[in-house]
Order: C-alpha cells, then structure tokens, then sequence
C-alpha cells in the first residue's frame, strides 16, 4: 500500500493541478494555458475520438491521456517512445525502434515473434498497426495522440486488451501555408522538420511533410573509439483530400519510413567485460550491429454524411522490412562471442466499414472490420569458431577449433549462423456495434460488443549452421583422420572444415537444434473466437460534473512462441471494471478528473527466458556438443490489479498554468509459474507510482511572445518477484550487483522549453530545449541471454541529456 509520505505528496499534487504538456488545447495554435477569445483564462477544451467520434475528453467515459500538437513540442517528443515518462500507467522500451515493448496498467507487450500479438494496439489515422516493426513511428505532422488505458476490446478491436495508443495526423485544408522547424543539439544531433499545405482547387486539397533525424552516438566504444547509438532516419508523408462538398470527403495518404541506426548497445558487467560498472569503459565486439526498417503504407478514408448517418470506410496497405543486428555478450572476447538478429518482412492489408448514427437521445456505430497479414521472419543467432570452440571445449572436452588451428589451417574469426524461419498468414474478421441512449438529460447508459473471428497459419522451419568460411576452408582427408585416430574419410579427399564438424560435432546447430525437426517445415494452424461487451452508465451531477462506471472486456489472441517448434498458447482475456468523475470548477479555471479501477486477466502472456526445452538439454550432463542457451518461453498466468489515475490542471492567470497528473497500481500474478518458482500473489514488475508535474507560461509581450514548459515526472522502483530473485542470485557469482542500484531504482527526469516567438503573425520563434535536463543515467533493462553459457550479462543504458536550439517559421 502507498506510505504515508507518497499519499501526501499526491495529495498536494493533487492540490495544485495537471501537466499542460498532458492535457493542451485541441487547437495546437492556441496556448496551453488558456485559450482564445472568450476562454481566456479558462482550461483548454480537449476533443478527442477515444469512442470513434469526435467529443471533448470530459465527456468520454475512459481513462484517457492525450497530447495535441503543443504537448508533444513542449516534450519535444519524436516518437511515442518519449511519452511514457509523462503518462501515468504507460511504459515503452525503445532501446530499439524496430522490436519496442509497451504497457499499459501493467500489462506488457514483451514478444517480438511474429507467432504472437500485442496486449497494446497502436492505430494510426484509425488504422491498426498489427506489428512492433511498423508501430514505433517518429512523429510526422501529428495533429494529437490519445492514449486509451484498459481494453478497448469492443470499439478498437482485437489485441488491445491492455489499451490503446491512437495516433491522430494532420488533415490537408483549404488554406496555403506550411512551416518548417530546424534543431541542433549535443551529440550533433539535427532534425528538420517541413510541412506545406496547398489547396490545388476549391475541392482538393494537398498536404505533405518530411522529416529528417540525425544523431551521433551518446556512447563510445573504449576500444575502437567508434561511437554507439547513432541514428539516422527519413520519413514523410503525403495527403491528398478531395471534398467534393460538404457532406462528402476523401483523404488518400502515403507514409514512408527510412530508418538506419546503430543497434541496441549492449554495457558489459560481467568479469569478462571491460568494466563490472554499467557506466564504466564497454566494448561491442558484434559484426555490422545495425538497426533498419524500410515502411511504405498507403491508406483510403472516404467519409459520408447522410443527416443523422455517417458512413465511414478506412482501405490500408502497409509494407515493412526490418534487421535489427545486436551483441548478447557485452564484451570484445571472440571466444565468448554471441550476437542474435531479428529479419522481418510483412504486408498487411486493413479494411474497416462502419456507420455511425447521431440523432436526438440515440448516438450509435457499427461495423465490420477485417485484417489480413502475411509475415516472414528469421530468428538469427550467430558464434564465432572462437565461442563455439570454447563451448565444445568446455561441454564435450573437444575443441575443435584449437585441434584444427594447431594442424596450420585458418579456422579461427570465422562466423556460424543459425537461424529459425517463421511465415505467418493471419486472417481477423470482426462485427462490433456500440450505442449511448440518453434516458433522462443527465443519465446515459451505453452498451456494445464485437464479435472477433481469428485463423492463423504458423510455420517454423530450422536448418543447420552457415558457416561460409568453414566451407571454403578444406584440407585433405587424411589430416583429418590423423586427428580422429580412425579412418574416417578418403585419404586423398579435399574434405571442407564445415563438413569435418558436421561430421564429428553433429549435423544440427549448436543453438537451435530440433533433432528430427531439422530442416522438415512444421505447420500449426489455430482458429480463435471472441464476444468483448462493454457497458456503461454516465451520470451528469451538474453540468461541469460527469460521472460514469463501465465494465469492459478485451481479448487478445493466441498464438506460437516463434522459437520453440509445435509451441501454442492460449487467448488472453480480461474484464475492467473501472468508475470516476470529470470536473471543471471555477469558472473552468480548475479541471480535476479521477478514475479507479480493477481488472482480472486470464492466460497473460508474456516471456520469460529460460533453461533450453531441448530434450538433450533435460540430460545432466548433455551429450557431447550439446549447447544448452537459454529460450524465450511464452509463459501463461492469471493476474489481477487495481489502481487510481488522477489528472487535474489549474490555469492561474491569462499566462500561466501549474498541472499534474498520477497513477498508483498494484499489479500482481494471481497464478503463475516462472523459472519453476510459483510467483503467485507476486507483484508482475510493474512500478507502483508515477506522477507528473508541469508548468506552462505565455506572455505577449506587444512584439512578440514569450513561452517556457518544464515537466517534472518521478517514478517508483520496480517491484520485483522470485523469479527476478532467482535470475539475479544465477549472475551474482560474476557480476557486483552494487554497481547496478539504478537498474530498478526509482527515477526522476524533468524535460523543458523555454522560448520566444516573433515578427507578423509570430511566424518566427527560437527556443531552448532539454530532455532529461539534470542528465540522471539510469538503466533500462537487464539480459541475461548468455549468462548461463559464457557467464557474460549485460545492460543497456537509458538516454542521457539532450539538449539543443530550435528555429521555427511559419507561413
């Protein structure tokens, strides 16, 4: 339960009001603080389409945070990844765009297979992103992002039953103008940013963006100097609107996405890294460490008004490719070398069709969805000889390398890949119908519900080891047999080493090796179905006061673990239960929402790694060349959690305005079994508290304007199982865990901007911005992945301050 201390700390922020970085004006152009004309001095109305339909966030009966145009650049936010810090109950591991983790509520999306789904849906324009690869976009034009937290099962769909982030753009219009912003900040960092907006007749409309990220890296390798976490990225998109009157619109968009970064740095602590200290001297040793995606999606919305009906069709295309390339060693041993690569390919096409229906006390909608996928991807891990030759030397006592290299031949920095081959063809159809009756003028009661239809085809498909080195290298027979002792192959033959390792170590690789499975394609089809209702009731106790209570259910199909042959699991489902109130007092100077909520899950997924399910691996010891790594497992369990989200602003004068947000949880498994220890009634990992304080201010000075934002965010540690427990008393032996207080400690940033805005219209501004501005270094995550072979843990770091100058024009 919450201490004393903390209770009185959100007590007083409570007290003072919510983060304008949160909830801003919908209309980006006007002030956080207040709003124009006859609002000023009052909380900015936000609308928002949580239900589908445009409303203002107070009447919407859900837990939402939401970020207009103002909000993301008084974060500077680039992508959805810079968000979590200032939204209560969101976490997103971005350490890598093309394989992010999200959660919501304690709930996390945490498998990148493409045999499984997200628990958080991410919809952009209204269209699901189904995949992680295509679903970290950087911001383009972005005209808000709502996030939607407990499952939106019955208006948003399969696969969101944590919640939903839903990602609003820019619509072209019928005025000319644009804008264009140029950034440049440490670590060389630049981002230009240009928009144009032309109205090619009275009727169509034309609007584009581009967008272009460069970054050198905020880490350097001690031993080569290079540097690490560079980045390089392009991306645009392109409108086109026709509205051949004013009942009638089509928009037809083009998005792009050339991302080219480094991959994920991997800090050594073990005693074979350079330092045992996350923030001392690393080295990568991994070969072409890159992170890359190519995304091309096309997409139709055609919208009809009728009177009372609207008829709404949304057409998608989306195309993506991603290599992702990382070291699991943290150390520049070849002998301990192990690094894995993700390689995606996908097309998935979306087609929705719904009517919606607004007249008197009836606001209703309905339609029917359906998403098809087709995806490939290929679980890579490659050793050098060096490595693999360590582990035959160690596990079997047969060091083929060594034996070879002391016979003359150059057998040694020679790369052994493995891969696991996935294809995927998904098939979703859904009907869904939603609908708020107003009994009395204060009373609403809403219901709905969606009918979901899953079918799945998985494949896996494991062949040995590429070793193109190894195949190019030969030597005669007879020195082999020589080695052996025995006469195993022709004297006089020309015998390559990759065919003397197959023949001695084994046929199969070292990492996947699926014994009678080995090269055989394996199919497994999977057919799910699911009814998600949700009911609602909405009380108006004044009009500036608005009660509601919904219960809620969301479902997430299942699936197979893309590592593991013949692996299933089960769907996820939850029911939320969930009450508050919205308010606006004085005069709407003060805005003061609350919720709490519980919900039950069933069969949550998530992935634990652990010992290999190779059945050589269940024989102690393993026979001879047998490499027991550790697996990603999909693991099933129950959890339970309940939680209070609070969200007020306080608007003090016409120029400034003080806000805060916060979110308590307590989140734990009601059954689950994890490392083989029963962590039932354990907390899940999730973080207890979060909250968020901001300040906004704006002046006219007659000449031009002045404006500053700084947000506070502060979290609490993570809570942490037995089976964390267990993992870390594994790696205790070679790693200081002294080293790593801020691993799970407790985490305090604070973003600002402070800035002027000048000349006609103020079209030009200048402003100072900085993220993480007292430069806390903290780490993200732990990886234990080769821990248990080469004893060689690592870390990966969170970002350090960025800092840096903006130009601003707009015309």
């Amino acid at each position: 339960m919450m201490t004393t201390s903390r209770l009185a700390w959100l007590a007083a922020t409570v007290a003072i009001g919510v983060a304008p970085t949160v909830t801003m004006a919908q209309d980006s152009s006007a002030s956080p603080a207040t709003d124009s004309g006859s609002d000023a001095g009052r909380v900015s109305e936000i609308v928002v389409t949580a239900q589908r339909r445009e409303q203002s966030l107070q009447e919407v009966p859900i837990s939402v945070t939401a970020f207009n145009t103002a909000g993301l650049e008084a974060l500077n936010a680039q992508s959805i990844g810079d968000l979590d810090t200032f939204t209560p109950g969101l976490t997103i591991n971005d350490t890598s765009v093309t394989q992010p983790s999200y959660t919501i509520r304690g709930v996390a999306t945490d498998d990148f297979g493409i045999g499984t789904d997200p628990s958080v849906g991410i919809f952009i324009d209204g269209i699901y992103s189904g995949r992680s690869g295509a679903s970290l976009i950087f911001f383009n034009d972005i005209d808000r992002v709502e996030i939607l937290k407990g499952p939106q099962g019955t208006l948003f769909g399969r696969n969101t039953s944590a919640g939903a982030i839903s990602i609003i753009t820019k619509k072209p219009v019928d005025e000319f103008g644009g804008s264009a912003t140029l950034q440049y900040g440490n670590f060389d960092t630049v981002r230009a940013d240009a928009t144009v907006n032309i109205p090619l007749t009275d009727t169509l409309y034309f609007r584009a963006n581009g967008v272009v990220n460069h970054r050198n890296g905020y880490l350097k390798d001690a031993v080569t100097g290079e540097d690490r976490e560079r980045e390089n990225n392009v991306s645009a998109r392109a409108a086109l609107r026709w509205a051949p009157n004013a009942d009638t619109d089509f928009i037809l968009t083009y998005d792009h996405d050339d991302t080219d970064k480094d991959g994920p740095a991997s800090v050594g602590i073990s005693n074979f890294a350079l330092s045992r200290s996350p923030f001392g001297p690393f080295t990568n040793d991994v070969i072409d460490d890159r992170e890359t995606r190519i995304l091309n999606a096309v997409s139709l919305t055609a919208t009809h008004n009728a009177g009372p009906l609207t008829v709404t069709s949304i057409s998608s295309f989306k195309k993506f490719e991603t290599h992702n390339r990382e070291d699991e060693d943290g150390t520049g041993d070849p002998t301990r070398y192990l690094d894995t690569e993700n390689i995606e390919k996908n097309k998935s096409f979306y087609q929705e069709l719904r009517l919606g229906y607004d007249d008197g006390p009836l606001n209703a909608i309905a339609g029917v969805s359906y998403f098809h996928e087709r995806g490939r991807q290929t679980s890579a891990v490659t050793l050098l000889s060096d490595s693999a030759d360590r582990l035959l030397g160690e596990l079997a006592g047969f060091p083929i390398f060594t034996i070879l290299d002391s016979v003359g031949l150059p057998v040694f920095g020679e790369q052994m890949r493995e891969d696991m081959n996935n294809r995927v063809a998904n098939n979703s159809f859904a009907a869904f119908a939603d609908a708020t009756f107003e009994v009395t003028p204060r009373l609403k009661l809403t219901a709905g519900i969606r009918y979901t239809r899953d079918k799945k085809d998985f494949t896996w498909l494991n062949g040995g080891f590429d070793g193109h080195g190894l195949e190019t290298t030969t030597a005669p027979g007879a020195l082999y047999n020589a080695i052996l002792g025995v006469p195993a192959f022709p004297d006089d033959a020309q015998i390559s080493v990759a065919d003397f390792y197959r023949a001695t170590v084994g046929p199969n690789g070292l990492i996947f090796d699926e014994g009678a499975l080995e090269g055989v394609p394996f199919t497994r089809r999977a057919k799910f179905s699911d009814v998600s209702p949700r009911f609602v009731v909405q009380y108006d106790a004044t009009d500036n006061v608005h009660l509601y209570a919904s219960a809620s259910r969301g479902y997430k199909a299942g699936g197979f673990n893309s590592v593991q042959i013949n692996s299933f699991f089960s769907p996820e489902n939850v029911w939320n239960f969930e009450g508050g109130f919205k308010s606006e007092l004085f005069d709407r100077r003060v805005r003061f929402n609350a919720s709490a909520y519980y919900f039950k899950y069933r069969n949550r997924q998530s992935i634990s790694l652990e010992p290999s399910t190779n059945p050589a691996c269940q024989i102690s010891p393993p026979p001879a060349g047998t490499v027991c790594l550790p697996q990603y497992l999909t693991r099933s369990g129950d959890s339970r959690a309940y939680g209070i989200d609070l969200d007020a602003q306080f608007v003090v004068s016409d120029d400034f305005s003080i806000s805060a947000t916060a979110g308590y949880i307590d989140s734990k498994w009601s059954s689950r079994v994890e490392q083989g220890i029963d962590i039932s009634g354990q907390p899940t990992g999730e973080p207890s508290f979060r909250g968020i304080l901001g300040a906004h201010y704006l002046h006219d000075t007659g000449s031009g304007a002045l404006f500053a934002d700084v947000s506070y965010s502060y979290t609490t540690h993570q809570r942490i199982n037995d089976a964390v427990r267990f993992t870390d008393a594994a790696i205790a032996p070679f790693v200081d865990f002294s080293q790593l207080g801020r691993l799970r400690s407790a985490r305090n940033i604070v973003n600002a901007k402070i800035g002027y805005r000048f000349g006609e219209d103020h079209r030009f501004s200048i402003a100072a911005y900085a993220e993480n501005l007292l430069n806390k270094k903290y780490l993200r995550t732990l990886n234990t992945i080769s821990a248990d072979v080469f004893q060689t843990p690592y870390v990966r770091r969170d970002r350090p301050a960025f800092y840096g100058v903006e130009l601003g024009f707009k015309f």
